[in-house]
């Protein structure tokens, strides 16, 4: 029993992508924003904070984005958005795990556009 745990555990966790991964498959969507780069991701990381997904709000977190800019990042990293500077804007790029619902998607794609 502990054998078929153990593979188990071993597929599931070989299934999620690192954020390094999903970034290099490209952004589910993509926006460009006049205002500044911390002033959207704050928007971001407030608005999906306090979101109600199903009847329940995930945690979130704001951290530095390698190279420059932020990251909002959800719990267990089921979704995240990069911000960055870019000819004088600031460039959104959202991704996701695979298989996530899709309207959840569209929430999160949601607060985010509510932020721009």
């Amino acid at each position: 029993m502990r054998v078929m745990v153990t593979i188990l555990s071993l597929v599931l966790l070989g299934g999620c992508a690192s954020m390094n991964e999903k970034r290099a498959t490209g952004p589910a969507f993509t926006a460009n924003s006049s205002k500044p780069v911390d002033k959207v991701a704050e928007c971001v990381l407030f608005a999906w904070q306090n979101q109600s997904l199903m009847g329940a709000h995930y945690a979130a977190a704001l951290q530095p984005l390698a190279g420059g800019g932020k990251t909002v990042i959800s719990a267990g990293e089921v979704e995240f958005a990069d911000f960055e500077a870019a000819n004088g804007k600031t460039q959104v790029r959202l991704y996701f795990q695979t298989g996530l619902m899709d309207w959840r998607k569209n929430r999160r794609i949601e607060a985010v556009q509510s932020c721009l």
